[in-house]
């Protein structure tokens, strides 16, 4: 059965870099309808089935009260929805366990981060509605709607309409108080930055930076990974990443770059250099670790963790391709 599923985050697009940079926040009502035509799409491109997952701001069901005569059976799922990034991977993980065939997400580089956190091989059309958009690309919901349809009808294999997105796999020992092995995962970025708590979790000011480990670096990109495109670029397509350190010294450069939506800031960078895959870089505390642009895990001073690229991530299925199969 061709099933598509719908994630939206309420939280996308709303975070402390759209008050500092000349962005404006993604509002509720834009994504109801970019869920609406979504919704559409995939009804127009066959799909038998479609599970919408429920969000604390009620999008997916606001969308489909938008639309008439809905010939396809759609579903509002999951229970108890809050705003926590925990509820996107239970929504993710809870798709999958329902059958569903391919899903569209709406969001940014944080957002796709907890849907392959709750289900690490997803396959996925991504409609970019975050602040930081380097993993979701612009497209239009009715578009990826078809396109979900199509992929999730099986007519043609995954490996030809898709492709497997890099991913930072991070590992290593807990602190003092926990011994429990960490283990996480970005796409896009990994930060090491200064301090001692997550607080604001949103990362804007490159002051704070000492290291940066990125998947991708494309110059048409904003966010943490735009100063890695300025000296190493490498395109999501591509094999490896590149490792940034930050800060001054012999040999130093300064890197102007678009940290967010607007905002261009000098930065200062010690080195660059290119991270084949499996090749591990070690980040030491004290310091915090921001994922995909987000504060997310406090290291103590002697604690480290390793970070390494990887291919294995989730399927980005190409619209142009699933709707020519």
């Amino acid at each position: 059965m061709g099933t598509v599923g719908i994630i939206a985050n309420p939280a996308a697009g709303k975070d402390i870099r759209r008050l500092v940079s000349a962005a404006s926040p993604t509002s509720d009502m834009a994504k109801i309808g970019i869920v609406q035509r979504a919704l559409v799409g995939a009804i127009e491109g066959g799909a038998e089935r479609i599970l919408i997952a429920d969000d604390h701001k009620s999008l997916g069901r606001r969308a489909l009260e938008r639309v008439e005569d809905v010939a396809v059976p759609v579903e509002i799922v999951g229970e108890d929805p809050i705003p926590d990034s925990s509820h996107t991977q239970r929504m993710a993980a809870l798709l999958r366990e329902r059958g569903v065939g391919a899903v569209v997400s709406l969001g940014g580089d944080g957002t796709h981060r907890d849907i392959v956190k709750g289900w690490p091989d997803v396959p996925l059309v991504p409609v970019s509605t975050g602040t930081n958009n380097v993993f979701p690309r612009m497209l239009e919901a009715t578009i990826a709607g078809q396109a979900a349809a199509a992929a999730a009808s099986l007519s043609t294999p995954l490996s030809l309409i898709a492709q497997r997105a890099k991913v930072l796999r991070l590992s290593g020992e807990g602190d003092d108080s926990d011994d429990h092995p960490i283990e996480d995962l970005a796409l896009v970025d990994i930060a090491l930055v200064a301090g001692g708590f997550t607080a604001s979790r949103a990362v804007w000011d490159p002051a704070t930076l000492q290291h940066l480990v990125v998947t991708t670096a494309e110059l048409d990109t904003i966010g943490l990974s735009s100063i890695a495109a300025r000296l190493a670029p490498v395109s999501r397509k591509e094999f490896g990443g590149v490792h940034i350190v930050l800060g001054d010294g012999p040999g130093s450069r300064t890197v102007r770059a678009p940290i967010a939506p607007g905002l261009y800031l000098d930065v200062q960078v010690a080195s660059a250099e290119r991270l084949p895959l499996g090749r591990a870089v070690v980040l030491a505390g004290p310091g915090v670790l921001a994922f995909d642009g987000e504060r997310d895990l406090v290291l103590r001073d002697g604690q480290s963790v390793e970070v390494t690229v990887e291919s294995n991530g989730p399927w980005v299925i190409d619209p142009a391709k699933a709707l020519v199969s």
